[in-house]
């Protein structure tokens, strides 16, 4: 099957699991020096703060790297435009616009913050929420590319 767009959205994530390792190593070590310094000098509860912090820090990066599993695939067919919105290789949720009025903008909802929509027939679908602005744009000009062709498909014909 000819897909005019076949596009698939991960959110950015700069470390991997090997620097994760190091960054945990040198956050543990000086924490473990400082705590067992307080341990020796009598303010022992500080070497128990020293532990909790450095799982919170380990706790917090982990949910970081489990969000970063997900991401958005985006395909054109001759027929719809399908939307999926994976976990790993779960879908988690599909949709499906018509994308002969298809609608592909970038709107500004405050200051400094926009997003990539696609709206046609009252659906209004929100992609790329985890994207930079740069990325967003260009992600928008993919799409409207992939849908120039899907257009002129029939134009040609």
């Amino acid at each position: 099957m000819k897909y005019y767009l076949d596009i698939k959205v991960y959110p950015n994530q700069s470390l991997t699991y090997k620097g994760l390792f190091f960054l945990m190593l040198f956050i543990t070590i000086p924490a473990s020096y400082i705590g067992i310094s307080f341990y020796f000098m009598g303010a022992w509860p500080v070497l128990g703060f020293m532990g909790l912090e450095i799982i919170l820090i380990y706790i917090a990066f982990k949910i970081l790297f489990k969000r970063s599993e997900s991401y958005e695939h985006i395909l054109l067919d001759k027929t719809k435009l399908k939307i999926f919105y994976n976990n790993k290789n779960k879908t988690l949720k599909e949709i499906e616009l018509e994308p002969t009025w298809l609608q592909v903008k970038i709107e500004d909802i405050y200051k400094n913050k926009d997003v990539l929509t696609l709206s046609s027939h009252g659906k209004k679908i929100v992609l790329g929420n985890f994207l930079v602005p740069e990325e967003r744009l260009k992600l928008a000009k993919e799409i409207r590319y992939g849908l120039n062709e899907w257009k002129n498909q029939y134009s040609t014909n």
